[in-house]
């Protein structure tokens, strides 16, 4: 059995050395401790970021960054739906923010404009509703956008989402947002959680994979306990990968003295 044991160990070890290089990451591992990622809200699901999940986090000039509507284009998907999600800092006060880049926006100082590459040839339904003096009328040009920004069924949820462009901060960066359908219906920028876009500096990390359930354990021992409220399968699912995996240990370690046993009474 101790055979078995080191050896895993070293296993392990070697791994995470090897994750750290491929990474860039001193810490590769982020818990996930509120349930504004979910698509269900009353489970946890693989392929999902859940509460109680470990992610696995890429640094940010390591991974691919894209928008959810760069990626409705491209095909690049990330955790079941289109884009990156993102690791992003509010302040010293606050915990990180782990949510979906949406749309990239390019503050012009110069022409004191908003624009979007990303929304040129996006295909979903968006436009700005704009106040003139002849009333409220709708635009769709990205190099241009004003007023207030409105995106229809967007995401795997279909939400209903605007913004007032003149309520933000100037300055470039990502619309960010939860995808949890019920409890995340709105854009970051619009709900308080921050009040500009999430620029390249603001990025702490890019999550690329999920453990899912590893980080139960320590929900439940913190102030996050009442959080798993909102995936009661996490806690039996990560007994059961305990279980699965020392049964694994002392099925190899009795397949090792076996063999150690079966040839020596060859030798014999």
């Amino acid at each position: 059995m101790l055979i078995v044991i080191v050896a895993v160990i070293a296993v392990m070890a070697g791994g995470y050395v090897a994750l750290i290089a491929y990474t860039g990451m001193n810490v590769p591992f982020s818990v996930v401790m509120s349930q504004s990622m979910q698509h269900d809200n009353d489970r946890s699901q693989i392929g999902c970021i859940d509460t109680g999940d470990i992610v696995v986090v890429k640094a940010k000039d390591k991974a691919t960054v894209q928008s959810y509507v760069e990626g409705t284009q491209t095909g690049y998907s990330t955790f079941g739906d289109y884009g990156s999600v993102i690791i992003y800092e509010r302040n010293s006060s606050s915990n990180p923010v782990i949510h979906r880049a949406i749309v990239w926006l390019e503050w012009d100082s110069v022409k004191q404009r908003w624009s979007s590459e990303d929304l040129v040839g996006y295909k979903g339904d968006w436009y700005c509703r704009v106040t003139t003096n002849e009333g409220v009328i709708e635009t769709k040009d990205p190099s241009n956008l004003q007023g207030t920004l409105v995106f229809q069924d967007i995401t795997q949820s279909k939400k209903d989402v605007s913004i007032s462009l003149t309520s933000l901060t100037k300055q470039s960066g990502f619309l960010t947002m939860g995808d949890n359908p019920v409890t995340n219906n709105s854009f970051d920028q619009t709900t308080g959680i921050i009040n500009h876009p999430i620029g390249k500096d603001d990025i702490r990390s890019v999550p690329v994979a999920e453990l899912p359930w590893l980080g139960a354990v320590k929900i439940l021992t913190g102030n996050n306990s009442a959080n798993l409220k909102y995936v009661p399968n996490s806690l039996p699912s990560l007994t059961m990968v305990i279980i699965l995996l020392i049964v694994t240990v002392i099925l190899v370690d009795f397949g090792i003295q076996w063999k150690f046993s079966k040839s020596g009474k060859e030798e014999k």
